[in-house]
């Protein structure tokens, strides 16, 4: 092989097409121009993002046609070449896979308002991430979300909301979403949403009806807010498990709680304000009869006052 074509930055802008006009009528010349044309051929048959060394190099070597019991071929290129070409053409593989997603992350106590391609609009509540795929998005409408968002859908195709815990399915409509840890949670505020969790039968919600999976159980109710609560600084519950308002409280303030001795399956009906600390631990713990002790400013301990 040729010193100059050894070079990986060479044949990183050759596989992305970054080659002058010069470079590459140089290259179709040299005696590797076809070795590294098949390797690259090869290459784009390989699943992404999983990628075995060994596989890899028995598939490019069969699109060489190279016969290891063949005792009469004379190898020009060395294995380690076929491996380390592979293995670069498929790094590049990933990272135009992963360039090609547009993804969305808010922090502790953070908002972030997103508009998709179609003029959707997608409001990310504290410590959640949403991506998507924009250069297929016309063909298909999907996001996938881990935390808390709410939707207004610009009616159109199929709109999807995958998460790890069910599918939300809408063709145009306004929604909240919560997709945590054994903790599914749907409201619908507007039009009709078909909601499937990974342990429930598909359910359709219309205006104010609402879908919540924990640990496989269904609940379902009724609500009059017109918007989540939470889009006006303020988070509210519905016979909601402690575990995920404890969860919330950790999302807005950035604290942690020590838990252990209370009983986090307990429900809670209420809410708490964004912005002072004090006061939201006080109306969520309060009536729960929890008192908590302040440890230093990122950690609480709760301890039930009945256990006392």
């Amino acid at each position: 092989m040729e010193k100059h074509y050894s070079d990986e930055t060479f044949l990183a802008r050759w596989i992305s097409g970054d080659l002058s006009k010069e470079e590459l009528e140089a290259f179709k010349k040299s005696k590797d121009y076809e070795a590294f044309k098949n390797i690259n051929k090869g290459s784009q048959k390989l699943m992404v993002p999983e990628f075995n060394k060994d596989t890899a190099l028995r598939k490019i070597k069969n699109e060489l046609h190279i016969d290891k019991e063949d005792k009469k071929v004379v190898k020009f290129v060395p294995n380690w070449v076929y491996v380390v070409a592979a293995i670069l053409v498929i790094a590049i593989g990933i990272f135009n896979f992963v360039q090609s997603e547009s993804h969305y992350n808010t922090g502790f106590g953070e908002q972030l308002t997103v508009t998709l391609p179609d003029n959707t609009k997608v409001q990310l509540n504290a410590r959640s991430h949403l991506d998507f795929n924009p250069k297929t998005w016309e063909d298909q409408r999907e996001v996938r979300l881990n935390g808390e968002a709410f939707f207004d859908v610009v009616k159109g195709t199929t709109f999807k909301v995958l998460t790890h815990v069910g599918v939300v399915e809408v063709l145009g409509t306004e929604f909240n979403v919560i997709a945590a840890q054994n903790y599914f949670e749907v409201q619908c505020h507007e039009g009709r949403v078909k909601v499937k969790s990974k342990t429930t039968k598909a359910v359709t919600l219309t205006p104010g009806k609402a879908l919540r999976v924990v640990n496989s159980e269904k609940q379902e109710w009724t609500f009059t807010e017109l918007k989540p609560s939470w889009l006006q600084g303020e988070t509210t519950f519905r016979e909601a498990p402690l575990v995920r308002v404890i969860k919330a409280l950790e999302d807005q303030f950035k604290i942690t709680f020590d838990a252990s001795k209370v009983d986090t399956t307990q429900k809670f009906t209420g809410g708490f304000p964004h912005k002072n600390l004090k006061t939201a631990l006080k109306l969520v713990f309060t009536p729960l009869n929890i008192s908590y002790i302040i440890k230093d400013e990122n950690k609480i301990i709760l301890v039930s006052k009945d256990n006392k």
